[in-house]
């Protein structure tokens, strides 16, 4: 399978990866000190990165956390990483899983964790060729497509250029589910200060590897969830999207740099 080029891993453990930094950022174990060489460079340039990384995670368990009390019992986790801090297996234990990442290499690893849970599979594939997602043995054989599926696509879309018309490919994966279907996301929002650091990234460390990313409005999110029913509390800063009773919430949550929703297919 040929990586795109907009990809945000790097194949081989010797070198280091965005999913394994953010592994470093959640505190998990499944990282190497090129990863966190990479991370402290990266939060030289943009010190809030780790903050939006757990802020996106917390996000994820209440997310699943609300599917869970909606009867959902089967997810496709899109652009997962690895499955080693709070992943969805870990927040809803009897559900079916199915993580997919584009790396072959955090794929390869992904496998390594999961493998005593017969409810989890770890499928490589990119997430913009949903068919091949959908037809996958390890989608096949871990879900049944005839009940309702829940599909997360959690802190990767703005890896997803334009060009690969991300809107399209949501799409596909809801018109193949069953009624009933969930569709969760959240996405790092585009804001001046967020451009900067990317700036600011690539004048520090030109040699240091760094994904293409594709920062969008948040009007630019609510658009992937045309046709379907937005849940409460709609599209909103992660922050105030249900938080934990007692979570301590971002002083300013309406600047904050990343929103996300929950929609269900009717």
């Amino acid at each position: 399978m040929a990586t795109p080029i907009w990809a945000p891993g790097v194949n081989g453990p010797e070198k280091p990866n965005t999913a394994r930094v953010r592994d470093y950022w959640l505190g998990g174990t499944h990282n190497t000190e090129a990863d966190q060489e990479l991370a402290a460079h990266l939060v030289s340039a943009a010190p809030h990165l780790p903050y939006l990384c757990r802020t996106h995670r917390s996000y994820l368990g209440r997310v699943v956390r609300r599917l869970t009390s909606l009867g959902v019992r089967q997810f496709i986790d899109l652009g997962s990483g690895l499955p080693t801090a709070d992943n969805v297996h870990l927040v809803a234990p009897d559900a079916r899983v199915v993580y997919v990442d584009i790396d072959p290499a955090v794929a390869s690893e992904g496998r390594e964790i999961i493998a005593d849970n017969p409810q989890v599979s770890y499928l490589c594939a990119d997430l913009c060729h949903p068919e091949k997602v959908l037809d996958s043995p390890e989608v096949r054989t871990t879900l049944d497509l005839s009940e309702p599926v829940a599909v997360l696509v959690l802190d990767v879309l703005h890896f997803v250029p334009d060009e690969a018309e991300p809107h399209k490919v949501l799409a596909k994966y809801m018109d193949a589910l069953e009624p009933g279907s969930y569709l969760g996301l959240s996405h790092t929002c585009r804001d001046p200060f967020m451009l900067a650091a990317v700036g600011l990234f690539g004048a520090m460390y030109g040699d240091q590897p760094l994904p293409t990313f594709t920062f969008r409005y948040p009007e630019q999110v609510v658009q992937f969830f045309d046709g379907m029913e937005i849940q409460s509390p709609g599209v909103v800063p992660i922050p105030l999207w249900e938080p934990d009773p007692g979570e301590v919430q971002d002083r300013n949550p309406e600047n904050f740099q990343g929103c996300g929703g929950l929609a269900r297919k009717i």
